[in-house]
């Protein structure tokens, strides 16, 4: 059970609503809360993806590099750049969360291939 609300709808969208309605045979109310449903995520999203996803997007644009480079190795991503690097994965991040403790950072062992494909079978 929800909570009931009265909203003031500004007359252009309010018209938007009916066409919709019509169109798929719903009542306006429906039209209206699924409009609103749709707009807010039913997971929690992290305020900091956004800035991990160009971390992200960093590493893929250096793998080919760090493949010669720091193969086996794990690897700190930051700001777009590679911050540090490590074989031991506790000694990076306690490196990491020292150095750049406000900061959002990519941790990553370098693989021969930039984001390994996971099988299941069943």
């Amino acid at each position: 059970m929800g909570t009931q609300v009265v909203l003031d709808v500004p007359e252009y969208v309010y018209r938007q609503v009916e066409k919709l309605a019509v169109t798929t045979e719903r009542d306006n109310a429906d039209v209206l809360l699924e409009t609103v449903i749709r707009g807010f995520s039913p997971f929690p999203v992290d305020p900091n993806r956004s800035v991990m996803n160009q971390n992200v997007e960093t590493y893929k644009e250096l793998h080919a590099e760090l493949v010669m480079t720091h193969l086996g190795q794990f690897v700190a991503i930051c700001d777009g750049r590679l911050i540090d690097h490590d074989p031991d994965p506790v000694s990076l991040l306690q490196r990491v969360r020292t150095r750049h403790p406000e900061k959002v950072v990519l941790r990553r062992k370098v693989e021969t291939v930039s984001e390994p494909q996971i099988q299941i079978r069943y």
